[in-house]
């Protein structure tokens, strides 16, 4: 027998139960700290997603005020990029503005210089270009004022007027016919304002007058009147336009306006001026055409005295050579209307001259009816 079984007790029992007691508690505290670790770990979990909650929120205010700010922003550029092209045109605008101030300063000075030089050198110079500036501002004042013709033309008809002054002036008839009939009548005495700007296309423009569609009949028809109202220098000129018109148009189409031209010559102070006929001679192209002209002329009386002289440069030139069938016709006319003509002017003489007897005869009769009253 042990000394165990001496002392009479079994010890085996006693420290299981210890131990498990001791076990137990350290259960129970292990169960107290995990329920505490617990309660901490939902508390932290709890924080983390305040935290966490807090940080999306924190997120999404960032992010919705970086998308104002960027909206702002663009916006900001919008306007912004707006402001410097505004800018950015102004400076264009007023380089531009400044570049032609710039050229019209140099253009200004070009032009004192040019003026002033026209003043110490060329005074005649500078006075025709007054007088140009001049003649524009009465042109453009009958397009506004179509009637005030009556007023312009002695100016207009006695100074050098410009090819481009023809539209001008056609445009400012033209005005004036649209008026009523009663206002477009008599500027004067026997002077109708269509009168004299007739007169200005005749003595001007007289080749594209009859070319133009719109006033060319009505200038054919004041032909004979224009050169009746003509000077010696008007009239040179218009035979020059009007040969000019004669060639280009084709001389056989202007059948009209060729007897109109002589039978105003036959009936003006330059009938007999050779220089007149001599141009008309001189500008058409050849023999052939100059015979032609005159087949063109109406034989009638009021024609004659124009025909007669135009013909006479036909025998001048061409009598003595050898004439065809054609031209030797239109050299017997010729003599044929020169003797009538001839004839014409010693009868009229004889008329004139017993007149002159007879009014000669009644004041001596007069003058003795008188004589043998007073003897009484």
């Amino acid at each position: 027998m042990s000394i165990f079984s001496m002392n009479g007790k079994d010890t085996t029992g006693y420290i299981n139960k210890s131990e498990i007691t001791r076990l137990e508690n350290e259960i129970t505290l292990t169960k107290k700290e995990l329920v505490e670790v617990s309660s901490k770990l939902e508390a932290q979990a709890n924080l983390n997603e305040r935290v966490i909650n807090s940080i999306s929120t924190q997120l999404d205010a960032a992010s919705y005020n970086i998308t104002i700010f960027g909206v702002l922003f663009a916006i900001a550029a919008i306007l912004l990029g707006i402001y410097v092209t505004r800018i950015e045109n102004k400076v264009v605008r007023i380089k531009e503005e400044n570049t032609k101030l710039l050229s019209e300063t140099i253009k200004n000075k070009e032009e004192v210089v040019a003026i002033n030089n026209l003043i110490q050198n060329d005074i005649l110079g500078l006075f025709l270009k007054i007088k140009r500036e001049e003649t524009n501002h009465i042109l453009n004042r009958l397009l506004t004022v179509p009637k005030d013709i009556s007023n312009l033309i002695d100016q207009l008809l006695s100074r050098e007027l410009e090819k481009e002054d023809f539209e001008i002036l056609k445009k400012a008839y033209i005005t004036l016919l649209k008026l009523p009939e009663k206002q477009r009548g008599q500027c004067g005495l026997g002077v109708t304002y269509e009168g004299n700007y007739k007169l200005l296309f005749f003595q001007h423009f007289l080749d594209l007058s009859i070319k133009d569609d719109i006033i060319g009949k009505e200038i054919v028809e004041y032909i004979p009147h224009g050169i009746a109202c003509a000077f010696e220098n008007d009239i040179i000129k218009s035979t020059n336009d009007f040969m000019k018109v004669l060639i280009e148009s084709g001389y056989k189409t202007k059948v009209k306006e060729i007897n109109n031209y002589i039978k105003g010559l036959s009936t003006s102070n330059f009938k007999d001026s050779e220089q007149i006929y001599q141009i008309i001679f001189d500008k058409l192209k050849n023999r052939e055409w100059q015979f032609d002209l005159f087949n063109l002329i109406s034989e009638d009386k009021e024609y004659r005295i124009g025909k007669s002289n135009y013909g006479k440069l036909l025998i001048s030139s061409y009598s003595n050579t050898e004439l065809n069938d054609i031209e030797k016709s239109v050299i017997d006319k010729t003599n044929a209307i020169i003797a009538e003509l001839k004839k014409e002017e010693e009868a009229q003489k004889l008329l004139e001259q017993k007149r002159v007897e007879t009014e000669e005869a009644k004041k001596n009769q007069q003058a003795q009816i008188a004589a043998n009253k007073k003897s009484k």
